[in-house]
């Protein structure tokens, strides 16, 4: 018998010497471990109260707990209260080395296993017996007597042994998972502490079992309580390190992985797709962009286009992001067969499933059911941002057949839209130099209106007309009831109107937009659209003429793009790389962005298909448009002697109403780069040709 004198001092708990070896002699050389160890201590949890989390064993377990019933059963007669009572004179170190020699032929975890499932099913008939018991039942009272359970007042003495099943419990779930730990990773834990620990939990089962018997007295069982107590914290203390060890391990193994399967050709989607969403082929992904929910298993993505979109869990709050996303997507679905599918970064399970749920309507792309998303690994975060330059952001990954061909590919979608597919191995360079003699103004619009980049079945020419800026006012008399956007509206709509007039006669199609940069713009858009409509509405120009509003999402994108453009091409001529044939393109994305921040009126007007495009100071379009209006006959006539070539004609008109392109003194050019091009140094600003800080976004700025 051990006695509070006899409590272990910090690590002094391990068996030494005579003890020590007695308690090795009873193991046998050949002894095993058991397949089913992990289940049975969920049934002896279930058994003994500790988790309420029922635990079904699968067929396989079940046949294996079918081998282990004889040795557990015996365990258990061996626990009983009558087989305590007739082995009382011995001692409870001789009781517990011999239940340690009936357990030979199992290795030390296998042990603890064993015994506590034995001891379970005595625990549970004895307390099952003492709760019917309470309630007057004549079977409980009638079983208690014939079996002898509970004959003695165990008084608080109950309560004080169950605290040290829990521990004990803990210990053995503790050194299960350590010993996987062990196996998988050879981590080194002294064999002394299984062979102490495994001696120190049948001897507190031994006293428990006592207890329960009302054999034992509280001052003993307060003793073995401590005792376990180290024994416990020990092994938990030990189990943290080693899980530590193990997810070190485990990072190191996954980010390696990562580095393979993003860094070569593998054999197809699915090898890049399994370790990167951590399901099986077999796994299903929904989509819900429209009304009805469309389901595909990962393995229908094994071949072909996929497009692995990460973001952050919060992708709503980078709302043009997203609308570049959707927008592309509508554009090109039609025509390229391809998925999306969404991987969120960084989110923690157990606290985002409303926003999972939320996000996840109305896009294009598929996603994991909520109870499918594997615990991340920081990995996965860690890998991204140090290798794509990862920061929450949407970011489009294209694999293709088995590679990644592009880890980052948001600028080509947000610059190139349906050019970019098929996706190739390709970068933008290569783009500009494929398409860049055939881009006018039908790719600067791209995003903005379907009406701006889509050719009708007719024959008649299709020309668009885009204004933006707002109009400087020399004088108080320009503003009327002291409102400069009414002064504005009215000026538009007549600019508009005028464009419609000299337009007529050209026999084409013109659709038209007013371009906001800001709220007050956005304002006056709606009073433009108003003039627009009624000077359209019931009149001659309402077969070929027609006003368009612009969604503000679609107008930012308008903005965002022209940027990247003119950043681009002006990078690209500073290092003489720019073809001639897109130099106009520079000079027009660039003149459109320099008269917003001058907040002054501008005009583009080109016709789809075809490259060529004006862009123009519109008060001095205005002023050539008054003139055309005022000699129509002349214009006309001019229009036939230009075999209809309605910009070729209104150029030359133009020739005679220059501006003069205003130098801007105080700028602030600030833009985010996004995709590969992020990885980009040496960026210099559009306007003046400084080299742009970097912050979150690159900035040129001389207006502090």
């Amino acid at each position: 018998m051990f006695s509070s004198q006899m409590l272990p001092a910090g690590d002094e708990w391990r068996c030494e010497g005579r003890l020590l070896k007695e308690t090795q002699n009873t193991h046998s050389f050949s002894a095993k471990s058991i397949p089913v160890a992990d289940a049975v201590m969920k049934i002896v949890e279930n058994t003994l109260n500790i988790t309420t989390q029922s635990y079904e064993p699968n067929g396989e377990e079940n046949l294996a707990l079918v081998d282990l019933r004889p040795i557990i059963q015996k365990i258990s007669c061996e626990l009983s209260p009558n087989c305590l009572a007739s082995q009382a004179q011995g001692s409870l170190e001789q009781r517990t080395l011999k239940l340690l020699t009936l357990l030979d032929r199992f290795n030390w975890e296998a042990k603890i296993v064993i015994i506590l499932a034995g001891f379970a099913t005595n625990f549970a008939e004895s307390f099952l017996i003492k709760e019917v018991y309470n309630t007057d039942n004549t079977m409980a009272k009638g079983l208690e007597i014939l079996k002898g359970l509970g004959q003695k007042h165990t008084g608080d003495n109950w309560e004080t042994a169950y605290k040290l099943v829990r521990k004990v419990t803990g210990i053995g779930k503790s050194i299960l998972a350590l010993k996987k730990i062990q196996d998988k990773f050879a981590i080194s834990i002294d064999i002394i502490d299984f062979q102490s620990a495994t001696f120190w939990v049948i001897h507190s089962v031994l006293i428990i079992s006592s207890v329960i018997s009302g054999d034992r007295v509280s001052t003993e069982l307060v003793s073995t309580i401590k005792r376990i107590e180290i024994i416990y914290n020990y092994f938990s203390s030990r189990l943290k390190q080693c899980q530590a060890l193990e997810q070190e391990e485990k990072i190191k193994e996954k980010y390696e992985e990562f580095t393979r399967i993003f860094g070569g050709r593998q054999a197809d989607n699915i090898e890049i797709l399994k370790p990167l969403l951590s399901c099986g082929e077999e796994e299903v992904l929904i989509c819900n962009s429209t009304n009805k929910e469309k389901k595909i298993k990962l393995s229908d993505l094994k071949k072909g286009t996929v497009i692995v979109l990460f973001s952050n869990i919060y992708i709503d709050t980078y709302s043009e992001e997203v609308s570049i996303i959707k927008a592309f997507y509508n554009k090109t679905i039609t025509t390229s067969q391809y998925y999306i599918v969404w991987l969120p970064i960084g989110y923690k399970k157990e606290e985002h499933r409303t926003t999972y749920a939320k996000v996840v309507v109305g896009k294009p792309w598929y996603y994991l059911k909520y109870e499918s998303l594997a615990e991340q690994y920081v990995v996965l975060e860690n890998y991204s941002r140090k290798e794509w330059g990862f920061n929450g952001k949407p970011m489009p990954m294209v694999l293709n057949n088995g590679q990644v061909i592009h880890h980052d590919a948001f600028s080509l979608i947000h610059m190139w839209g349906h050019l970019a597919v098929p996706f190739g191995m390709y970068n933008e360079t290569d783009l500009w130099r494929k398409h860049g003699h055939n881009l006018g103004i039908q790719f600067i619009l791209s995003y903005l209106h379907d009406d701006f980049t889509i050719l009708g079945n007719d024959q008649t020419p299709q020309y668009v007309c885009v204004f933006g800026g707002k109009r400087p006012h020399k004088s108080k008399d320009a503003r009327v009831a002291n409102n400069s956007t009414l002064a504005d509206d009215e000026w538009f709509g007549n600019l508009a109107g005028m464009l419609m007039a000299a337009a007529l006669p050209a026999n084409i199609k013109l659709k038209m937009a007013y371009l906001w940069a800001n709220r007050e713009e956005a304002d006056l858009a709606m009073t433009i659209k108003t003039k627009v409509k009624t000077i359209i509405n019931g009149t001659q120009y309402e077969e070929s003429m027609r006003y368009v509003q612009v969604e503000q999402a679609n107008a930012k994108l308008f903005w965002s793009r022209t940027e990247s453009i003119a950043l681009q091409l002006s990078m690209q001529k500073k290092y003489g790389t720019l073809d001639v044939n897109i130099e106009a393109l520079l000079e027009n994305t660039r003149s459109i962005l320099q008269f917003n921040q001058l907040n002054t009126a501008w005009v583009a007007i080109g016709r789809l298909g075809i490259t060529d495009m004006i862009f123009h100071d519109a008060e001095k379009f205005f002023n050539c448009l008054e003139h055309i209006k005022g000699d129509i006959r002349k214009w006309k006539t001019e229009l036939n002697a230009g075999a209809g070539n309605f910009i070729k004609v209104l150029r030359g008109r133009l020739v005679g109403y220059k501006y003069e392109t205003k130098e801007i003194e105080k700028h602030c050019f600030k833009h985010v780069v996004y995709g590969d091009a992020m990885q980009k140094e040496g960026m210099h600003c559009v306007f003046c040709n400084k080299p742009m800080k970097m912050v979150v976004h690159y900035e040129c700025c001389e207006c502090e």
